[in-house]
C-alpha cells in the first residue's frame, strides 16, 4: 500500500453478547492487507471474544464487504512470492472464521471478491444486500486457488456452481448467489445489519452448549465424516447438555412460559 493511502483495520464493537467485526479499509474497497488478515484471525479467538455468543462479520460503508487481498499493496518485483505469502495469511484468517468458538454470520453489505468471499464462505451462514456482487477471479489472474478455499465452496454450493464461479471468473449478483445457496437471504442494504443482528441475538439467546453441540455435528456432517462418527460427536455433546444447568433452566423456563437465562454451565 502506498504511503499516502490510509491503512486498514479490523474494528470490533460489542453489543451485549454479540461481537460486530467490521473490515474497515474503504479507500481500498475494504481489501485486506497482511496486518488486517492477522488481526481478523486474532479477534476471532476465544480469548478475544470472551463471553460473546455470536459474531456478525461485515464491511465498512455501503459499497463493499471486501475486495479480497490487496494486490496493489504487493511489491511488483516479488509479486508471486508476496501473493503466496498473502494466501497463507488469508488461509489462517478463513480457518479462524471457520474455527471460531461461536457462530459467525457474514453480512455482505456490498461486493465480495476473491479471498474475501472465501472468508465469508467460512462463516456459518451469509446474508447479502441487494445489488452486491460476488466473484472468484483467480483464473483471470492466471493462478490456481488453494484447495482449502475451493473445498469450502464445494461444501456449500456443490461442485457445478463452484465450477461456474471459479472457471469463468465471472461475478454473480446477490440474487443468483441466493439461488445457488451461497447466501441465505437477500435484503435491502438498510435492512441488512438489522437482519444479521436479529439472527445473532437469536443464537445468543439459546443454550450455548446446545448451539456448540449442534454446530459441531453439522460441521462434521458437512465435512463428510461417517454417520457413526457424527453420532459419536452428537452423543458426547448430548451427555454434556444433559449434565448441564442449562437444560434444567430451559425446561423450567418452558414450563413457566418465560425466556430462559442460559449460562453455558
Amino acid at each position: 500500500m502506498d504511503d499516502a493511502a490510509p491503512s486498514g483495520r479490523i474494528d470490533v464493537v460489542r453489543d451485549g453478547l454479540i461481537a460486530v467485526v467490521t473490515i474497515a479499509n474503504e479507500a481500498r474497497a475494504n481489501s485486506f492487507d497482511d496486518d488486517m488478515l492477522s488481526a481478523l484471525a486474532g479477534e476471532l479467538s476465544a480469548d478475544a471474544l470472551g463471553d460473546a455468543r455470536a459474531v456478525v462479520l461485515t464491511g465498512a460503508g455501503d459499497r463493499n464487504f471486501s475486495g479480497g487481498v490487496d494486490l496493489h499493496a504487493r511489491d511488483g518485483d516479488a509479486l508471486t512470492d508476496a501473493v503466496r505469502a498473502g494466501e497463507r495469511l488469508l488461509g489462517r484468517a478463513a480457518a479462524a472464521v471457520e474455527g471460531c468458538p461461536v457462530p459467525v454470520i457474514a453480512a455482505l453489505n456490498g461486493n465480495a471478491f476473491g479471498g474475501a468471499l472465501e472468508i465469508a464462505m467460512a462463516a456459518d451462514w451469509r446474508l447479502a444486500s441487494r445489488g452486491a456482487r460476488m466473484g472468484m477471479p483467480p483464473a483471470r489472474l492466471g493462478w490456481v486457488y488453494a484447495a482449502e478455499g475451493i473445498q469450502r465452496f464445494v461444501r456449500v454450493v456443490g461442485a457445478p456452481a463452484t465450477r461456474e464461479l471459479f472457471l469463468t471468473g465471472r461475478p454473480i449478483d446477490a440474487e443468483r448467489a441466493r439461488q445457488i445457496g451461497l447466501v441465505n437471504r437477500v435484503v435491502d442494504r438498510r435492512e441488512l445489519l438489522d437482519l444479521a443482528m436479529g439472527d445473532a441475538r437469536a443464537v445468543a439467546a439459546n443454550g450455548p452448549i446446545a448451539v456448540a453441540g449442534m454446530r459441531a455435528v453439522i460441521r462434521a456432517t458437512e465435512d463428510g465424516v461417517a454417520p457413526s462418527e457424527a453420532a459419536e460427536i452428537a452423543e458426547r455433546w448430548r451427555q454434556r447438555a444433559f449434565r448441564s444447568d442449562d437444560i434444567e433452566e430451559g425446561l423450567r423456563a418452558f414450563r413457566e412460559k418465560r425466556e430462559p437465562d442460559f449460562t453455558g454451565r
